[in-house]
């Protein structure tokens, strides 16, 4: 039976052990990228240093030569005229050079910075950066400097490291789906194999085979252990249900026509005290009948199930009314209404909606229709058999209509007599035949609508 419940509370949002799988996967390759990419631009920048330093110790070495052989001459140029010349033969090289006392230039180029004699150092900032060397000469120091970056590298640098986290992501997305195929593999067959238990009896359909994972061989073995525990459960409620038919249905049969014995004698001051009994005694028959019904499971009811015409059902439980009812009811029978079923249920269907249907019209009339229906019915395929049932009572308020499908619930408890029983037992034939009851809006009273799947001739 289908019912409208209520709205669960709000939650997040949850997102599949897969998909948890692959984003895990592709975070850590996208973090794994750019941690390469880090290191592989700090390798690459230290190697470049370390080229740079040897062709700018190899300036510092030309420089120092030249001012030697400039003492050693009669007439010397001088210091800056040495440091000009020797930046002049290696502009091609992009090196430059200058001299340092006390750290004050003394000759050479202005953005040469100073450094300690025998360091080597970077200054600036990516794409601007300078690298300088300094050898030791007499007393100053003789510094060779080069530009480190092309003014791309501002560019070039978060690129290489964007690239290299998209790279590790789509390769991360890549292998994380195939892997979190690969290691759900064995939860995705046990969860299909749950998905197709047949609920009666759980515990004698196998589920997965053993998988190569332990956590999902315990979570296997803990599932079947709960099977087993909940087929004996069922088995004892079976075995219940039969034994409570046996031993309640006899004495209250005996009862009764004990009572009906009684009401038969001409004479008896206490007649309308057993007549009151009787009816009691009936309406406890009806109410074991019912709990009895709802106790067995579906599938030991569908054993029985034959062809059915939910037409002649109708008619037959309408002629077993009393006369009184009987001319209240009007049918419209429209076609034969065949379908798949266990003749006693789905006669203590109809007369359940029929007897409910009388009691909240009051005297007014009610409706039993019977028609084919194009439409489906949940998930089985192919057409449906409709039974509406309507009444002139005060109907049902739309919020509480899934409700008073619930056992025992009553919309007015003193207001009229009965157990509560007479819809849930409804809902549960009907889904017994894999059809569902539901109250529908009405112009006036109540609308009571079941649909059953209809009996075709490709199950002839």
């Amino acid at each position: 039976m289908r019912s409208t419940s209520e709205p669960p509370p709000a939650r997040r949002r949850a997102r599949k052990l897969a998909t948890r799988v692959v984003l895990a996967a592709l975070a850590s390759a996208a973090a794994a990228g750019g941690v390469s990419a880090a290191i592989a631009l700090v390798t690459v920048d230290r190697l470049a240093s370390e080229h740079d330093d040897q062709r700018l110790r190899g300036a510092t070495s030309l420089l120092q030569g030249e001012l030697d052989e400039e003492r050693a001459e009669e007439d010397p140029e001088g210091l800056p005229e040495t440091v000009r010349d020797e930046n002049e033969e290696l502009a091609a090289s992009g090196i430059q050079l200058a001299f340092f006392r006390a750290r004050r230039r003394e000759a050479g180029e202005p953005w040469v910075p100073a450094v300690a004699d025998g360091a080597c150092e970077s200054t600036g900032t990516v794409g601007g950066r300078v690298r300088a060397c300094g050898r030791n000469y007499g007393d100053g120091v003789i510094v060779a400097a080069t530009p480190r970056d092309q003014a791309a590298l501002r560019l070039i640098y978060p690129l290489a490291a964007l690239s290299a986290l998209l790279i590790g992501a789509a390769i991360g997305a890549f292998v994380g789906v195939r892997a979190a195929r690969w290691a759900l593999a064995p939860l995705d067959a046990l969860t299909a194999a749950i998905g197709a238990l047949d609920p009666s009896r759980p515990a004698l359909a196998a589920l997965a085979p053993r998988a190569d994972c332990e956590e999902i061989d315990a979570i296997r073995a803990a599932l079947v252990d709960l099977l087993q525990r909940i087929d004996g459960l069922l088995a004892q409620a079976q075995r219940f249900a039969a034994d409570a038919a046996h031993e309640l249905r006899s004495p209250l049969t005996t009862i009764r026509g004990e009572l009906e014995l009684l009401l038969e004698e001409p004479t008896g001051a206490d007649r309308a005290r057993i007549a009151q009994l009787r009816e009691r005694s009936v309406h406890l028959g009806e109410l074991v009948e019912r709990l009895l019904v709802l106790a067995v499971p579906p599938d030991g009811q569908r054993e029985r199930f034959e062809p059915v015409a939910l037409s002649d059902l109708v008619a037959e439980v309408v002629a077993e009314l009393p006369v009184a009812a009987r001319a209240r009811v009007r049918s419209e029978l429209h076609g034969e209404g065949l379908t798949r079923g266990e003749p006693l249920l789905l006669r203590a269907l109809i007369r359940n909606a029929l007897d409910n249907a009388l009691k909240f019209s009051g005297d007014g009339e009610i409706t039993a229709i019977v028609r084919e229906d194009p439409s489906p019915v949940g998930t089985q395929p192919g057409p449906s058999v409709r039974l509406e049932v309507r009444d002139l009572g005060p109907g049902v308020p739309r919020e509480q209509r899934a409700r008073v499908f619930e056992p025992f619930y009553r919309l007015a408890p003193q207001a009229t007599r009965g157990h509560g029983l007479g819809l849930p037992l409804i809902g549960h034939i009907a889904e017994v035949h894999d059809g569902h009851a539901e109250l529908v809006d009405a112009a006036r009273g109540a609308c009571l609508v079941i649909k059953l799947p209809a009996w075709t001739e490709s199950e002839r």
